[in-house]
């Protein structure tokens, strides 16, 4: 084995565990991959994306512009978020729960995130609430947590969040215990408090035209994979290249922050937003 096949054999490997992630949290919940849009982040992230789509049958990959910074940005385009529990272990039924002491906690929980929220300067408008409950049969060892509203939480609805709860169980197993009768047990409360944040504005650029005319830097060698073998590929400036510009693979489009690899299967475009979008030819 030649010292390329053996790199390409080490990022292969790569390629196939985080493919095999993926697969795994999207198909445990019930998705296909396959019918999704891979978004692609972290500075290596572009290198990898598409030989990830292709072990995932993805069609079409999405590159955000600030793709290496993608946690940076997305802090900053995020919104205050804290979450509270508090643990409330007892069989959920107004004739086994302490209704009163139920409801004295959600207070609890509200005067909690309010005061934090306060804290951080965030006006009453722009404050967000949203419960959920920990809910199980008894003898379960695992719990569900289960969305509720306030007006359901306040009128102690044992009908509908148990409802939801039965529901939510047959998505995530396959089954519930309605029909049986088995007694629903409370372990928690929880409340996510959000404070809405002012965003950054993200600016949509003019129109560059289909070709990437100025932005070739010249050719390099690239061992491609499905040809198993080194190839002369032209590398663009990818921070010179704008909206509507793109190619069909093999390419190279270098930035500052981070290198896009296109397989010669696919083609790519720059968008609006200094994004490029990945798509099998």
């Amino acid at each position: 084995m030649s010292l390329p096949e053996a790199a390409y054999g080490m990022c292969h490997i790569m390629n196939i565990n985080m493919a095999s992630a993926i697969r795994e949290i999207s198909v445990q919940r019930g998705y296909d991959p396959r019918e999704f849009l891979l978004v692609c982040a972290g500075g290596a992230g572009p290198i990898h994306a598409a030989m990830i789509a292709a072990e995932l049958e993805i069609p079409r990959i999405l590159i955000p512009k600030e793709s290496s910074i993608f946690c940076a940005a997305g802090m900053l385009l995020s919104d205050l978020k804290h979450d509270f529990v508090r643990t409330y272990h007892t069989v959920f039924s107004r004739k086994e729960a302490d209704v009163a002491r139920f409801l004295s906690l959600i207070d609890e929980l509200q005067r909690e995130a309010e005061r934090i929220l306060a804290l951080e300067r965030i006006p009453a408008e722009r404050r967000l609430y949203r419960y959920s409950l920990d809910l199980r049969y008894v003898r379960q060892y695992h719990e569900v947590n289960i969305p509720v509203t306030m007006e359901n939480l306040r009128a102690f609805n044992e009908e509908a969040m148990k409802e939801a709860f039965h529901d939510q169980h047959d998505r995530l197993y396959g089954y519930s215990l309605r029909e049986e009768g088995t007694e629903v047990e409370l372990v928690n409360l929880r409340m996510t408090a959000i404070g809405v944040t002012d965003k950054p504005a993200l600016k949509r650029e003019a129109y560059k035209g289909k070709y990437p005319t100025g932005c070739l830097k010249g050719t390099r060698p690239v061992f491609i994979p499905s040809q198993r073998d080194f190839r002369a590929v032209p590398a663009y400036d990818g921070n010179s290249m704008g909206y509507g510009q793109g190619m069909k693979g093999p390419a190279i489009i270098e930035q500052i922050n981070t290198t896009i690899f296109v397989p010669p299967e696919y083609e790519v475009e720059c968008d609006a937003y200094g994004s490029y979008l990945l798509s099998l030819v």
